[in-house]
């Protein structure tokens, strides 16, 4: 997708599952919305239940900066900021700033990806059941247009890892998901995919090290954590012992 999550290309393989073209997409906008200069602004807009989210992240990563496109944030990165533990898993810690408290945590209300496409799930059941004579539009958000019809968010976030920002020279230019394997096999696709596509263009990338969301360090009581940005299987390939084909790119 480019900056505005136009769609500029979809590739699916004959034995990929159905749902991957949707998850796919929505990893390709989710990690080119959060590493975008206008993330902020847009969920501020959004209103409601959306905008508080952008202060939680401020105060959770301690960046009065944060969504302005100061950092590039894989979808790991930002399904790290989604669970109910950060980190995750780690019982007693603090939720994500995209997520709800585990006690409030259900599959109905997990924190910024249900809460940007409630308000259409709920006009839409009112539609079907006769209480309103408006159907939502044919999206999954409230947040602005980038341009007329175009949403970076138009169905919604995805927080399983697969996907990356892409650049050139340094400046964002879109993102590119994956879905259909594993996550770290997502993962993988991407990151890689995007550095040896870009290998052979010779104009676009990854984003720089110094750029990437795991050089942010959050504070969680006594302990200090790093975000992720990808993890890559340690050894893909059936046909070759190469390992960690991911390490220094």
């Amino acid at each position: 997708v480019d900056t505005h999550g136009q769609v500029l290309g979809i590739v699916r393989s004959p034995d990929a599952p159905i749902f991957g073209t949707d998850v796919s997409l929505q990893k390709a906008r989710t990690a080119m919305f959060f590493s975008n200069p206008n993330a902020a602004a847009n969920l501020i807009a959004a209103g409601g239940g959306v905008a508080p989210f952008v202060q939680a992240m401020r105060t959770f990563l301690n960046d009065p900066q944060a969504l302005t496109g100061n950092f590039a944030y894989g979808n790991r990165s930002v399904g790290n900021l989604a669970r109910p533990y950060f980190p995750d898993g780690e019982l007693g810690r603090p939720p994500g700033p995209l997520s709800r408290p585990i006690e409030d945590f259900n599959p109905f209300a997990v924190g910024l990806q249900v809460q940007l496409v409630a308000g259409n799930i709920i006009q839409h059941a009112q539609f079907v059941a006769g209480a309103s004579a408006t159907d939502t539009a044919q999206r999954c958000t409230s947040l602005p247009d980038a341009a007329a019809g175009q949403n970076r968010l138009q169905n919604g976030i995805q927080i399983f890892p697969g996907g990356v920002p892409i650049y050139r020279g340094g400046v964002l230019v879109g993102g590119i998901g994956v879905s259909g394997d594993g996550i770290d096999q997502d993962d993988m696709v991407s990151f890689l995919g995007l550095n040896n596509g870009g290998q052979r263009v010779g104009s676009i990338g990854n984003a720089a090290n110094d750029r990437r969301a795991d050089r942010i360090v959050v504070n969680v009581g006594n302990a200090q954590v790093r975000l992720r940005y990808i993890s890559c299987p340690f050894a893909p390939f059936l046909d070759t012992n190469t390992q960690n084909v991911c390490e220094g790119l």
